[in-house]
């Protein structure tokens, strides 16, 4: 007899189902070689009660290794000078269009570039970074050639003749003829 404490077996919202009391006997599942509470089989068994197919390891195995430098894995050395010819490259480009000092970036990009092309280095970036280099030091030729032009067809040279203008004064107000900023 049940108490208040001890409902007794479960029941459905009509009272107990038809075939309450039938099932399996107790410590195994609907099938044969089921634990009791049915799903998947013991581990080591197949799904049929057999072992596992073709000799597979349950539940797939160990995976593979990864690849060689993929997850924090172990990487391929010797990679450091393509990149830092394809830094210093990068670097050389945007220093000439900033402040005009490039030019010194660039030649020791082009220089690491080189050597890690010979060494076999990363050599897609070490590629990019000479490329960028070279690219660097014409743009600065070019750059340099241009204000060398401009300084003489504006004959400043003059103006910073000592025996001309022998003063700061003198020299600016020169510059400042030869500008047209007056």
């Amino acid at each position: 007899m049940a108490t208040p404490d001890d409902p007794g077996p479960p029941r459905g919202p009509d009272g107990p189902g038809p075939h309450e009391g039938e099932g399996p006997p107790p410590g195994q599942g609907p099938f044969p070689g089921q634990g009791p509470y049915g799903g998947q089989p013991p581990y080591g068994q197949g799904p049929y009660g057999g072992p596992e197919p073709y000799g597979q390891q349950p539940y797939g195995g160990a995976l593979p290794p990864p690849p060689p430098g993929a997850y924090g894995g172990p990487q391929r050395p010797g990679g450091g000078l393509g990149t830092a010819a394809l830094v210093l490259g990068i670097c050389a480009l945007v220093l000439l269009l900033v402040c005009g000092v490039g030019t010194v970036v660039a030649v020791v990009g082009l220089v690491i570039g080189i050597v890690a092309i010979a060494k076999n280095s990363n050599r897609r970036r070490a590629v990019a970074g000479v490329v960028l280099s070279a690219l660097t030091l014409v743009l600065g030729v070019i750059f340099a050639v241009v204000v060398y032009n401009w300084y003489q067809s504006r004959n400043l040279g003059e103006c910073f003749d000592p025996a001309r203008f022998p003063d700061q004064a003198a020299v600016q107000r020169c510059l400042e003829s030869h500008l047209g900023t007056e």
